[in-house]
């Protein structure tokens, strides 16, 4: 059994050839096998992983913020740099978010295993169930309560354009 998600036919080649690396101080509480979903790079990406979790820059005796990455891999090792990040892997990061805090009931979060139904992402033609990762930090109350709130600002933002 997987501990990032249930494999499935798009996400397995991702999770067997490119197992993310424990190493590296963001501690994913859920990670999505992004490869197969990378809108126009999807034949041609380093864009392994997306993920929700504990932020590299915490301060793990005090505040436990949480953070996205993009977890790449250029030249066959992973990349610790910043990135720039396209405006679809933006999207698809605030899709992930909403899908695995905000989904169905007060938080996703608590849940061990969160369902990301078919056609969530572009290119994703089955469902998935990610499994969270890790223990939700002690300060995650109030870190939920503010993206919640930015999350309700981007809903009024989107409301007031036409995207039809």
């Amino acid at each position: 059994m997987n501990p990032l998600a249930k494999p499935t036919t798009e996400t397995t080649p991702t999770l067997l050839d490119c197992p993310p690396p424990d190493y590296l101080k963001h501690k994913p509480l859920f990670m999505l096998p992004y490869a197969p979903f990378d809108g126009p790079y999807v034949n041609d990406t380093d864009a392994m992983y997306l993920s929700v979790g504990l932020a590299q820059w915490r301060d793990e005796d005090e505040t436990s913020e949480l953070s996205a990455k993009v977890w790449r891999m250029p030249d066959q090792k992973w990349s610790r740099q910043s990135e720039e990040i396209p405006l679809h892997r933006l999207i698809d990061l605030c899709i992930l978010l909403t899908k695995t805090f905000y989904q169905t009931h007060s938080t996703n979060a608590v849940s061990p295993v969160v369902e990301i139904p078919a056609g969530t992402f572009e290119y994703q033609k089955e469902s998935m169930g990610l499994r969270r990762l890790t223990n939700l930090p002690a300060a995650f109350d109030g870190e939920y309560s503010r993206i919640k709130q930015r999350l309700k600002q981007l809903r009024d933002e989107l409301a007031d354009v036409d995207l039809d």
